[in-house]
């Protein structure tokens, strides 16, 4: 049989006989073995590959147990960091009002000493119309010695100071 092909050169084909068939089947059948047997294993590695897979198993959930006691724990400090947070916050607030109470009860202090302050120089200072014996008195006091009009003294020492002088 002659075949032509387009650019003018002329194949001849031969038949193929028995034997190069034979060759053919059998490589053909040795390719096949060889791909075959080296998919396969032995028992004991397949043995020992079953007790790996297992073994990660094993690992992978106590893995995941562990994970999940974290997460459980976290969650648990959660809670608690938000109840803390809760308290800090009551605290600030409390603190807060109670430096305002201060504040006011400073400024109510300060007003009530000056009042103190004023009643004390009112007392003091004799009436132009009637003269009396403070007047000398008060003459001979000493400067060193606080007047009344010190907004740093106690009531004890205002009183100490007001019976000292003489009526």
């Amino acid at each position: 049989m002659i075949l032509r092909s387009q650019s003018g050169v002329q194949y001849q084909c031969v038949p193929r006989s028995a034997s190069t068939k034979l060759a053919f089947q059998t490589g053909l059948l040795f390719l096949l073995s060889v791909v075959l047997s080296a998919g396969c294993v032995s028992k004991e590695q397949y043995e020992a590959e079953k007790i790996r897979g297992l073994n990660f198993q094993r690992l992978l959930t106590q893995v995941e147990k562990r994970a999940d006691t974290l997460d459980t724990k976290l969650t648990h400090k959660d809670k608690e960091i938000n109840k803390l947070n809760a308290q800090l916050k009551e605290t600030k607030d409390k603190i807060a009002a109670l430096e305002s109470q201060n504040r006011d009860l400073t400024v109510e202090l300060n007003a009530l000493k000056e009042q103190n302050r004023l009643r004390a120089e009112q007392e003091s200072i004799p009436d132009s119309s009637a003269p009396s014996k403070d007047s000398g008195l008060a003459k001979k006091m000493p400067l060193s010695e606080p007047s009344l009009s010190d907004p740093f003294m106690s009531e004890e020492e205002l009183l100490k100071i007001l019976d000292a002088q003489p009526k």
